[in-house]
């Protein structure tokens, strides 16, 4: 019997499309689902955790990986997969953070990936979670006493990112052409990445930068007091030059090295005209001021025409001109198919900004499309087409996914598992 939802890379037969759909993008109705999708995806998703739950001879401690294909330690992989873990499986949680901790370089650069054998990767940069990933290890476990010893290796690695990787106007630049997590942005993709500046970065960053000075407060190390100010200077940076008042969204930024002059001085940055996920990273991270988030939900996230799928919440707005729903792999496709991570996170966004009602409505639309996908198939994917639903690539990705089990009571609660605070 042929699988109906089998991955196919068709990146060919995309390239030579030439036309796009010229007629409107629909709006998805909201419609109630009979049964309890919510209480059956939960249960089988449970079934899966041990599907994530990791040990290797090489590695001191366990770890978390996400399943399907792979089997190493990433680094937000596991970090948003150990929020979603019910609590007894911590253990891994914080043996993940450990590994990422040990593989950090002495000049402070940080892993992407460490493999069951020890080995560990420098091909990309590892995104900037490590602090916060602690402060919410010292959280669970109840005691900092553990995290002492690594305090150098975090300070170590936000010495590197503010040495190798900070650019004008305070912001922060991605250095390799990819790695990002969000793996074929167009804003990085193909592009020397030390010319860009992200919007989802710098807001990591801002989460390191607030999570460094909290650490430095619990451990009674010196610094909170910089990490703070610094940590507020870039939320600053983020909403005067990465916002678009025109269009309404915050935009990644061209940080080129500038080149020759005459008399004008450039006092601008030349902001990158593409829409991806990436650009609602002020949402979920609490850096968006509230009137800026009230514009960039109601005229952007809330839209069908742009981000709002009637399954979730698209990776790259549809009406781009890259938008597409391709099955691929190395770039894994965040030009259009929703993703969990993108769904949930935004979702969590949306409620922390007032749009709790709208928060629930998203999120359980990947949730009942995850059960229609466990009752046909059996597992779920990494990828879903953002406008049919079908599930694109990687069966048995559980990672992120997880957070499928508890974000629409998280949502109703006001909890929000990632917060900081």
């Amino acid at each position: 019997m042929t699988d109906p939802f089998a991955a196919t890379m068709e990146m060919d037969r995309y390239l030579e499309q030439q036309a796009r759909d010229p007629r409107p993008r629909p709006a998805f109705p909201i419609r109630p689902r009979p049964g309890d999708d919510r209480s059956y995806v939960t249960a089988r998703l449970d079934e899966m955790v041990a599907d994530t739950l990791r040990t290797s001879p090489a590695l001191d401690y366990p770890y978390i990986a996400p399943g399907a294909i792979y089997d190493s330690v990433w680094t937000w992989d596991a970090y948003f997969t150990g929020l979603a873990l019910p609590p007894q499986h911590l253990d891994h949680f914080v043996g993940s953070l450990r590994i990422l901790l040990e593989a950090i370089r002495a000049d402070g650069r940080a892993a992407s990936l460490v493999e069951p054998d020890g080995t560990a990767s420098y091909d990309h940069m590892g995104q900037p979670i490590h602090a916060q990933w602690a402060l919410a290890a010292v959280r669970r476990t109840g005691t900092e006493e553990w995290l002492a010893p690594y305090w150098p290796a975090l300070v170590a690695t936000r010495d590197w990112h503010r040495r190798e990787c900070s650019g004008r106007r305070g912001l922060y630049r991605w250095t390799d052409e990819s790695g990002s997590g969000i793996d074929n942005d167009p804003a990085i993709y193909g592009r020397f990445g030390a010319t860009v500046g992200l919007v989802d970065m710098n807001c990591f960053h801002v989460r390191e930068l607030d999570s460094m000075a909290a650490l430095a407060e619990l451990l009674g190390m010196t610094g909170a007091g910089e990490y703070r100010r610094e940590a507020e200077l870039l939320r600053q940076a983020i909403n005067a030059f990465m916002w678009d008042e025109r269009a309404g969204t915050y935009r990644h930024l061209d940080l080129s090295e500038l080149h020759r002059t005459t008399h004008q001085k450039v006092t601008w940055e030349v902001p990158l005209q593409v829409g991806t996920w990436g650009c609602l990273f002020p949402l979920w991270t609490g850096v968006a001021e509230p009137a800026l988030a009230d514009r960039l939900i109601t005229e952007h996230v809330l839209d069908p025409h742009r981000y709002l799928s009637g399954f979730g919440i698209r990776s790259m707005a549809a009406d781009e001109p890259m938008y597409n729903n391709v099955a691929m792999a190395d770039p894994s496709n965040w030009q259009g198919p929703v993703w969990g991570l993108s769904t949930f996170l935004t979702c969590y966004g949306l409620a922390r900004y007032g749009y709790r009602t709208e928060a629930v409505r998203v999120a359980s639309r990947l949730v009942n499309l995850m059960a229609d996908d466990l009752r046909a198939n059996g597992t779920i994917h990494e990828s879903y087409h953002a406008d049919t639903g079908a599930p694109l690539f990687n069966p048995g990705f559980i990672s992120w996914n997880l957070l499928a089990r508890r974000v629409l009571d998280d949502l109703e609660a006001g909890v929000d598992p990632t917060a900081l605070d």
